[in-house]
């Protein structure tokens, strides 16, 4: 959302604002008339102090009962309280009395928005546009920022690319651009405008942070660990730019600098169960599996519905080949996270290991419905078949399988050998051919299967041929 946040103030306006915070302060009374009531409320409003100005506007309208722009102030400040259908009902009233104004009609705009109703919300955001005149490039930010609130990104970009084609150099409006395009997936554009943004304002750790993550979304992580550095340079105790960076450098496989940079995290948020259970991730991938199990424990111990600290036990318990604390593990994790894929899979392959193949085929079969372009999961789900001999079976999965992946070189491959394993030579051998034609420096993915120390002379001069003619 907007950063406009450092508005300037004259010594008027801020002379004002103090002098009414004494008066609620020290129970006295001053004198205020209708215009430093306005800036009063305004100055609230603009600093987000809804409070502050819910309490003046209230203040001021019991002075002034007829005043409008106090009035159209109470609305905004119902607006902003979540009350749009109250603020509708006040902003038709006013309408009676300043059918010329346009900030009613902005207003009655914010609150359809707000009530669903974007279509009727433009009709009103036009009247205010035509009555704006000298204020229209205001007018069109403010348009903006209310379809932006209500996630209609591609609507809020109309109105912030208009306002950027008036006014180049206002530069509030390329934090709100670039924030939109992150939110409709046009990274670069994204990147260009909060870089714009950064060249005005170098010291926004926010935008930083946000700059880090589109870079993330680009799988861009050099750029994204820069980015997350710049925010901690300027605010060393951003303890979300502290949990991005670490997440990142485990993502690039930095292991021990992402225990660290948890570790740091940690210093900020000490009960965090989700940073202790990223250390253990990280441990559990450098082996370390002492330090991986008791920082799982420790995560569950400060959170037992994290479901990541239970799946990560399940995982080294699978690796070790106790199956049945694995199954506990995963399986409770699977009770907190029931849709998490990864959690499924990992389950239906524990299950294989530990010979319950019907829990196993179960699992597979759901997953196939979820994630059917992912040729692992075809291939792992053959093999739960394969480990029982049933060749025929595994030979219908891979089979299925081709249909939703069929650039799989990994499951033609392995199709080929189910049928040669299962003594359908002339089926396998064509497979093989057919493989071969297509990925012939895949070949590896057939001995994953087919033993190459069996003897099998009429497989080998296949293969071989395809090697030859290579060379």
């Amino acid at each position: 959302m907007s950063e406009r946040d450092d508005f300037l103030y004259d010594d008027e306006i801020l002379n004002s604002v103090n002098r009414y915070e004494d008066m609620i302060r020290n129970h006295k009374r001053y004198f205020f008339d209708v215009y430093e009531f306005e800036n009063i409320i305004d100055y609230y409003l603009n600093t987000e102090n809804f409070s502050r100005a819910a309490q003046a506007a209230d203040y001021a309208v019991h002075l002034y009962p007829s005043a409008t722009s106090i009035q159209l102030r109470i609305a905004e400040i119902m607006i902003d309280n979540s009350q749009p259908a109250k603020a509708l009902s006040l902003l038709n009233r006013l309408e009676q009395i300043e059918a010329d104004d346009y900030a009613v009609y902005l207003l009655k705009g914010s609150a359809l928005n707000m009530l669903g109703k974007p279509k009727e919300a433009q009709r009103q955001f036009e009247k205010a546009l035509s009555l704006a005149d000298e204020n229209k490039l205001d007018v069109l930010y403010d348009i903006g920022v209310s379809f932006e609130q209500i996630n209609r990104h591609k609507m809020a970009l109309k109105y912030f690319l208009k306002v950027y084609a008036m006014e180049p150099e206002y530069y509030y409006v390329y934090y709100d651009l670039a924030y939109c395009y992150d939110r409709i997936n046009e990274p670069d554009k994204s990147i260009l405008f909060y870089r714009k943004y950064l060249d005005e304002e170098p010291f926004s750790e926010h935008v930083w942070y946000n700059l880090g993550i589109v870079y993330n979304k680009k799988d861009d992580d050099e750029k994204a660990i820069e980015a997350y550095d710049y925010a901690l340079a300027i605010n060393p105790d951003y303890s979300s730019a502290i949990f991005n960076k670490a997440n990142t450098l485990t993502l690039m496989n930095r292991y021990k600098e992402a225990v660290v940079t948890y570790r740091d995290f940690l210093r900020l948020e000490p009960d965090s169960a989700a940073a202790y259970c990223y250390i253990g991730e990280c441990y559990e991938k450098t082996g370390n599996t002492g330090k991986a199990t008791a920082c799982f424990r420790k995560s569950m111990a400060l959170d037992d519905s994290f479901a990541d600290a239970w799946f990560g036990m399940g995982l080294i318990f699978a690796d070790a080949e106790n199956y049945g604390e694995a199954i506990r593990y995963i399986e409770q994790a699977l009770k907190l996270d029931k849709e998490n894929t990864d959690y499924i899979f990992a389950l239906a392959s524990v299950y294989t290991g530990a010979r319950q193949y019907d829990d196993a085929v179960s699992l597979f079969k759901r997953l196939t419905q979820l994630i059917p372009d992912d040729e692992i999961l075809w291939d792992n789900f053959a093999q739960t078949y394969a480990m029982q001999e049933k060749y025929v079976h595994a030979q219908q999965v891979i089979t299925e399988g081709l249909r939703n992946n069929p650039e799989s070189a990994l499951l033609r491959y392995h199709l080929a050998a189910y049928y040669l394993l299962n003594d359908d030579r002339l089926q396998g051998l064509t497979i093989l051919k057919e493989s071969l034609n297509r990925y012939a420096d895949r070949i590896d993915l057939f001995f994953d299967l087919f033993d190459k120390n069996i003897r099998d002379d009429e497989v080998m001069a296949l293969v071989n041929s395809f090697r030859t003619n290579k060379s």
